[in-house]
């Protein structure tokens, strides 16, 4: 398990290595394999060892690097050295776009998990409190316990889990069945579309291994949406009516039909790309309501039974107080 995650996160400190000395490389002119060397003198890594080899043996960067880059970083350098393009300048686009997405990701994943354990520990304090609370009430004899409170203290953590697993499968598994964790998907998704697409047409990558590509690296309604469109300009406009608001999707008709498709596709991506830490911040306030709805949960489940049995006992006292009194 161990040595898995030290491979995982070595792979991703090679990618970081790869896309800084291709763009390192394009900038100053010299060769990458002579930038690898200069690495692996600190690092020493047999990886990047195998990496100079290859390029010096005549071997395509693209076969060379497939086990450590990205789905569209490989078509962008293979389809770059079929057609002797360089590629250092989409690649640096390339990794600052993914590193924007990623961290967007980081800041969501990070606002659905915060819930997820505030909740956690709210139900197990909730849980001790319930039984504490209805052992101490109904060790005073005075008052009967509700018919469903056994039930309750039983199924206390069940029940509450239940609904947490609700949660997740809503908000997690199956993000299209919520109208709000769907907005939030598709918006990344735009992002990330709209920008490889920038990246791909600046690659000079055809129309149709566009479409596939989308296809491949999506799920659910986007999937959908280009697997049943025709391969061509027409059909990837209409396909992006699944990830793009009307306003978007209007511009880029209007541009369609002008002949500045490829313009106000570029400007659109630019634009969404800027725009996507206002974004997130923006979801922060429906973490926050979602945060707030699942602890509100198991404190009802817990005020319920509390209340009851008080104001039963607060009556039984009240009527002994009169009655003492008469």
């Amino acid at each position: 398990m161990l040595d898995k995650i030290k491979s995982r996160l070595r792979k991703k400190e090679i990618e970081k290595i790869i896309y800084d000395a291709e763009v390192q490389s394009g900038y100053a002119n010299i060769s990458v394999e002579e930038i690898y060397e200069r690495v692996n003198k600190y690092l020493n890594w047999p990886e990047l060892e195998d990496i100079i080899e290859d390029i010096r043996s005549g071997m395509k960067k693209s076969e060379v690097y497939e086990p450590y880059l990205s789905y569209e970083a490989i078509t962008i350098i293979r389809n770059a050295e079929d057609k002797s393009l360089p590629v250092y300048r989409i690649l640096e686009e390339l990794k600052n776009i993914s590193e924007a997405i990623e961290k967007a990701k980081s800041k969501l994943t990070q606002m659905i998990i915060m819930p997820i354990f505030t909740f956690i520990a709210t139900v197990i304090l909730a849980d001790y409190v319930l039984h504490k609370i209805a052992t101490t009430l109904l060790a005073t004899k005075l008052i009967k316990a509700p018919l469903y409170l056994p039930f309750l203290m039983k199924f206390f953590i069940p029940i509450n889990f239940l609904f947490l697993g609700l949660f997740i499968f809503f908000v997690v598994i199956k993000p299209d069945h919520t109208p709000i964790v769907k907005n939030i998907f598709k918006e990344l998704e735009g992002v990330r579309i709209l920008n490889t697409t920038r990246l791909f047409y600046m690659a000079n990558i055809p129309i149709e291994d566009i479409i596939l590509y989308v296809e491949e690296t999506s799920k659910g309604s986007i999937k959908k949406a280009f697997s049943s469109v025709d391969t061509d300009l027409e059909g990837f406009l209409e396909a992006l009516g699944s990830i793009l608001r009307l306003t978007e999707i209007a511009s880029l008709e209007s541009a369609f039909y002008t002949g500045k498709f490829r313009d106000t596709l570029f400007s659109l991506a630019e634009r969404k790309l800027r725009e996507l830490g206002v974004f997130v911040e923006s979801v922060a306030a429906t973490a926050n309501i979602a945060a707030l709805g699942l602890i509100v949960i198991p404190l009802i489940l817990l005020i319920i039974p509390y209340f009851q049995m008080a104001f039963e006992l607060i009556n039984k006292v009240s009527s002994f107080l009169m009655n003492a009194g008469g």
